[in-house]
């Protein structure tokens, strides 16, 4: 064989190998796209090669959870960080690899897109999950605050300035007709059932989520530690909701829940009504004079307005809770102080404490000149 014909075998497997190359680069890279999606646009075309090549090599690291041990992780992304500052952020909160991370998001494109905002993350969540939290509209959480003694409506109005996927209406419709096998009393209505508190969660989240999250936080901090003690108390687990949303309106000072709860439950026993002032202004509803849904005060006609809710007219329970009470007020009602009280009234000095009575004659001394 002469020479001019070897460097024609030779240039012949040359190519066939660089052939062979360019297929597997090509392969490699399909693959990678397939899972991956496209590389950024981003990226120079050598650079966009590089990157997916090294992706191709770690596939499976894209696909499974960063740390299935670690535990949840807040992060807080601040307006202008830094990528690296964010990627090591993660790294350390979930000891994930900071690499494998950063690799992903400059594959995607992602680095350029990450919101601030704060997030809650756990080593659950793949890499691909973790970047869709962090650069995606909504996904930031956002702390919810509403506090004990508000009833649905005052709830659904906080609802519409905290920019949710829903609007307060929405909660409205479903917080009144909620499943009843869903529901802790296994009723229809969710007043009552929220528990006040701060709470952090996604503005994307849907209502269902929302409202189905409060009722596992009731369940977790009311339901599971006191319905015995409820029960035993002569009160079923509604019938306890109840009686803590009126001491909830009521009540001014936390010292005076178990005092308030021995009044209720003392009347329960005499057989009297519960005359209870919330119970009317539940039942007269929005007051647009004084823009409340709390009308104050009340007048001779207010507390005689015909409604199963208005205590000073019927007997017993009214069909349901008034507002939100807290854990505090709902373990007063669980273990209320032992008095012979039957009567409290405001105090004339403008502090938050009641005068307590044994007598309706000791109640009506203790009226405000």
């Amino acid at each position: 064989m002469n020479r001019k014909w070897l460097l024609i075998i030779v240039g012949i497997i040359i190519i066939l190998l660089l052939f062979a190359a360019f297929l597997s680069i090509r392969t490699r890279i399909s693959r990678t796209e397939e899972i991956l999606g496209p590389v950024s646009e981003n990226l120079g075309a050598v650079q966009r090669i590089r990157t997916a090549l090294r992706c191709s090599d770690v596939l499976d690291r894209f696909t499974e959870s960063v740390n299935p041990s670690a535990s949840r992780y807040l992060l807080e992304i601040e307006t202008g960080e830094g990528v690296n500052s964010i990627i090591e952020k993660i790294a350390v909160g979930l000891d994930a690899d900071p690499e494998i991370l950063r690799l992903y998001l400059v594959y995607t494109g992602a680095d350029r897109q990450i919101k601030p905002g704060r997030y809650a993350l756990s080593g659950s969540l793949s890499i691909p999950q973790i970047t869709d939290l962090i650069t995606a509209a909504g996904k930031s959480l956002v702390r919810f605050v509403f506090f004990s003694g508000m009833r649905l409506e005052e709830i659904a109005e906080l609802i519409d300035s905290y920019e949710f996927s829903f609007s307060g209406s929405d909660f409205l419709e479903l917080a009144n007709n909620y499943p009843a096998a869903l529901h802790p009393a296994g009723l229809t209505s969710l007043e009552g059932y929220f528990v006040p508190g701060t709470y952090e969660m996604s503005r994307g989240i849907s209502l269902e989520d929302f409202l189905g999250n409060f009722v596992n936080v009731f369940r977790r901090r009311v339901q599971e530690p006191f319905e015995t003690k409820f029960r035993s108390n002569g009160l079923s687990l509604h019938q306890a909701v109840i009686l803590a949303s009126m001491i909830a309106r009521e009540a001014m000072s936390e010292s005076e829940y178990g005092k308030i709860a021995s009044v209720f439950y003392n009347r329960i026993r005499a057989g009297m009504k519960f005359e209870s002032d919330p119970t009317a202004q539940y039942a007269i509803g929005f007051d647009k004079y004084s823009n409340s849904w709390w009308k104050m005060p009340l007048t001779a006609a207010d507390v005689a307005v015909i409604s199963p809710y208005n205590t000073y007219l019927v007997d017993g329970f009214p069909p349901g809770p008034i507002c939100s009470p807290s854990a505090a007020i709902f373990e007063a009602v669980a273990q209320p102080e032992q008095t012979d009280y039957y009567y409290f009234r405001a105090r004339c000095d403008n502090t938050p404490y009641h005068n307590f009575s044994r007598t309706f004659a000791e109640h009506e001394a203790y009226g405000c000149n």
